[in-house]
């Protein structure tokens, strides 16, 4: 497994509301607070209801890990992935289901797609009652669900993607270095008109990959060969489709990860586009499917193992230890060249 880079800066946190707050908006003591929402039939009905009202209003919610702790916790943690139509993500969970249970806790899956504003109260009722802990794969960079679970304290790790401000374990690829690869080998083989088809432009791996191409051969790729889909097969298709229709078609195509790589190679055989001969195309993730023979897809590799193996170390110490310190870790990307990129010919690809 590759080293990570690792910066432990520490991050702005987003303050929490304190039961103190609430029963100062209550006009009550502090204890009340505490008994009217643990349903203590001591405190009446309607400064019950009142206390529970303003505490959602306010957005306070029990501090999550000192729940924990007294209560020893369920030992059940949650890995939120995207779809599983991707095998990039049955191996993230395959790797942070035996980490964490080397560490003595079982797994649960939720499946969740980029859904931007998804319906948190579901969510919240199921941490509440059954998982210590949160592995979210998912993040978009507009999402306020992990700002949402951190403001209740609710321990989470962010695998995969990033968002910024958060003051959790972040663990991801290096994005940047995985875009300058990709375009570098490209440009080194002599293309000079690129198209870029990545995935969500609201997640940090497009928004990052992307930088890091443009940096490297942002001479070589006009505005309008720049297109976003989603981060799957049916997107490469349609997508390659439209840019190879332009005028002056792309000789080559950087994809946002693999599966979206695979549908571009899928879709230029059908059009009786070469590949590599007429076009170049290169993925990011390094999925175990890229390495078959149908497909022998260049791709930029991602330590998977090593992130979800990282993901599930930092959820547990932050489940076990209040005073763990989060830190962000960077994994280093690298090129593998496989039969899907050459040199440009001199014919364009037929239309």
């Amino acid at each position: 497994m590759d080293s990570p880079t690792t910066d432990v800066t520490p991050k702005a946190s987003i303050s929490r509301v304190t039961s103190k707050e609430v029963a100062v908006a209550a006009g009550v003591h502090q204890s009340t607070v505490s008994r009217a929402l643990r349903g203590d039939p001591g405190v009446a009905d309607s400064t019950r209801s009142m206390i529970k009202e303003l505490a959602q209003a306010l957005g306070y919610v029990p501090n999550r890990s000192a729940r924990t702790l007294r209560e020893q916790g369920s030992r059940v943690v949650g890995v939120m992935v995207d779809n599983l139509d991707n095998p990039f993500y049955h191996l993230l969970l395959a790797h942070i289901h035996r980490g964490v249970s080397e560490a003595g806790y079982s797994t649960v899956l939720l499946v969740d797609p980029l859904h931007r504003r998804a319906d948190f109260s579901r969510l919240e009722r199921l941490l509440d009652s059954s998982l210590d802990g949160l592995v979210v794969s998912t993040a978009a960079l507009d999402s306020d669900t992990p700002s949402r679970l951190v403001q209740q304290g609710i321990p989470i790790v962010l695998a995969v993607r990033s968002v910024p401000g958060l003051d959790v374990d972040i663990v991801e690829p290096d994005n940047m270095a995985a875009g300058r690869e990709a375009a570098r080998h490209l440009s080194e083989l002599g293309h000079e008109s690129i198209a870029v088809i990545m995935g969500p432009a609201v997640v940090s791996t497009s928004a990052e990959r992307l930088r890091g191409v443009l940096d490297v051969a942002g001479d070589a790729i006009a505005p309008e060969n720049i297109v976003h889909g989603q981060y799957s097969h049916d997107s490469g298709q349609s997508l390659l489709q439209r840019v190879m229709q332009r005028k002056d078609p792309p000789t080559a195509i950087i994809a946002g990860n693999d599966i979206i790589a695979i549908g571009v190679l899928d879709s230029a055989r059908r059009a009786g586009i070469r590949v590599p001969e007429d076009l170049s195309i290169i993925g990011f993730d390094d999925i175990p499917m890229s390495s078959w023979h149908s497909f022998r897809l260049t791709t930029v590799h991602q330590d998977v193992q090593g992130m979800a193996i990282q993901a599930a170390r930092c959820l547990i110490e932050s489940i076990q230890n209040p005073d763990h310190r989060p830190a962000h870790y960077r994994y280093p990307a690298s090129l593998t060249v496989r039969g899907t990129t050459a040199p440009p010919s001199a014919a364009q690809p037929p239309r």
